[in-house]
């Protein structure tokens, strides 16, 4: 009885019949930008990391150019070890302060921006961001052209992007978009074609990275790149209208409301029947710990590869689009037939996207040749699945009201991740590199069995409670 008001709750059309979407004929919106802003981000990753080892090792570790050419190659060219550890270990802290100052405005404006949003408005937190991302990928371009350049004079590229909200305000503005345009029956499906046009930028911009670089160089790849986050620019200033019925024009004065961070938290943090704001954190820090260890490796996954299988550019990329590809294709094949077709809840099958991410992580923690990673991808097929799925479950147990306000919780919470994880995984690897570097994949292991903990909990709280109705979560008892 418990799991058919489960379903009930997550399913049913006329739970929110007073305040409910009104259906919309399927267009275009986010997922044109999003796909173009990962198709830069994919194309343009691996060789960013090429160029800051190179400059790295000539111009901080005073090697020679030719010493340090080995770097630069997009075939695999396994150099020197020690050249590389050596390398490595200095460029995952330059790594880390970018990624900090990456995250360090973005982290302050997420607690304003998700309720500011409720009254100006989603479009400008999907136009502010895509702005700063094309100052920065042009900023980039010009610091690959000047050779006499260090590896720290390319953290400076970062502040128009952080100061403009970063990937933070950009997937809060998204994500709330969507929410505001879907209709509770349809939520789960528009998430997750939100995550696959994602998916879908990555997988195309990792295939073609390398060739790519082999075609043109690095520096008119960077240009690509650039390019590319100028038409998502565009598209959002021209193509995309506001979702928010009513919205009132607001400008970067009127976001720095210390009433808005007072809102939120009263929404998220008041009590409510049947364990509902235990309900909510719990599924809100699940989903923020994933975010964690995505920032957390996302440096260091390419400097992983070199060092223990010895890859260059060309295989990791290759890796990075089949790894892509796989989660693409098993979101698709979760939500259309596995879900639908069996009834899987979408807290149910968030949990099993979550296990398998953690079987894979202690998988590629333990790799010793290719198909091990490879054969780990194939194991989290479903790994892609459990952010959107815990986004569709919230926005159907919330009130429409609260659903912002909880989107902005998660968004300010995942906006700290990227100031503590990158800290933590780039130190431990630095330190384990020479006996264990895959102690982050343990890390990461153990993080993610956190979260499937969670969402445990939140299954014995629906299932302890007899009859779960979208109004037990919407009145404060």
């Amino acid at each position: 009885m418990a799991q058919e008001n489960e379903h009930i709750t997550e399913n049913n059309p006329n739970i929110n019949s007073v305040n409910e979407t009104p259906a919309r004929p399927f267009r275009i919106t986010m997922e044109f930008p999003l796909f173009f802003t990962m198709l830069s981000v994919s194309l343009s990753g691996a060789a960013i990391s090429n160029l800051i080892l190179f400059r790295t090792c000539v111009h901080s570790l005073n090697h020679t150019q030719e010493e340090c050419q080995v770097f630069m190659s997009p075939a695999k060219n396994n150099g020197s070890h020690e050249l590389e550890e050596e390398v490595q270990k200095y460029a995952t802290f330059v790594s880390m302060v970018r990624t900090i100052i990456d995250s360090l405005a973005p982290a302050i404006l997420s607690l304003f921006l998700g309720v500011w949003s409720d009254t100006h408005g989603r479009k400008p937190l999907v136009v502010w961001p895509l702005f700063g991302m094309s100052i920065t990928a042009g900023l980039i371009v010009v610091y690959s052209m000047m050779d006499d350049l260090g590896p720290w004079w390319f953290i400076l590229t970062s502040i128009p992007m952080s100061l403009a909200g970063g990937f933070t305000a950009l997937f809060t503005g998204s994500f709330c978009y969507v929410s505001d345009i879907t209709s509770t029956e349809k939520r789960s499906l528009r998430m997750t074609v939100v995550e696959a046009s994602v998916s879908a930028g990555s997988v195309i911009g990792a295939v073609a990275s390398s060739y790519l670089l082999r075609a043109v160089g690095n520096v008119y790849l960077l240009l690509i790149s650039a390019a590319l986050f100028l038409i998502a620019y565009l598209f959002t200033v021209t193509c995309l209208s506001e979702s928010l019925a009513g919205a009132i024009p607001g400008n970067i004065t009127s976001v720095l409301d210390f009433k808005l961070i007072k809102s939120m938290l009263s929404e998220c943090f008041k009590k409510r029947p049947n364990h509902g704001r235990a309900q909510i954190l719990l599924l809100t820090f699940a989903n923020s710990l994933s975010i964690f260890i995505m920032f957390g490796q996302m440096s260091l996954l390419y400097m992983y590869t070199r060092k223990k299988l010895h890859w260059a550019i060309q295989q990791y990329t290759i890796y990075s689009a089949t790894h892509t590809t796989i989660s693409f294709f098993g979101s698709f094949f979760g939500v259309i037939l596995v879900q639908r077709v069996f009834k899987v809840t979408d807290l149910a099958f968030a949990t099993v996207a979550i296990l398998s991410a953690t079987t894979e992580y202690v998988i590629n923690a333990f790799a010793t040749t290719a198909w091990h990673m490879y054969a780990a991808a194939g194991i989290s097929l479903f790994r892609g699945l459990s952010s959107p799925l815990i986004r569709s479950l919230l926005s159907k147990i919330l009130p429409p009201q609260d659903i912002a306000k909880v989107f902005a919780l998660m968004c300010a919470i995942e906006g700290v991740s990227p100031l503590v994880s990158p800290a933590l995984y780039n130190s431990l690897y630095a330190y384990t590199i020479s006996t264990f570097p895959g102690a982050i994949f343990i890390l990461s292991s153990g993080i993610s069995g956190l979260c499937a903990l969670f969402l445990g909990f939140v299954q014995y709280f629906r299932w302890k409670s007899s009859s779960i109705v979208y109004e037990n979560l919407t009145n404060e008892s």
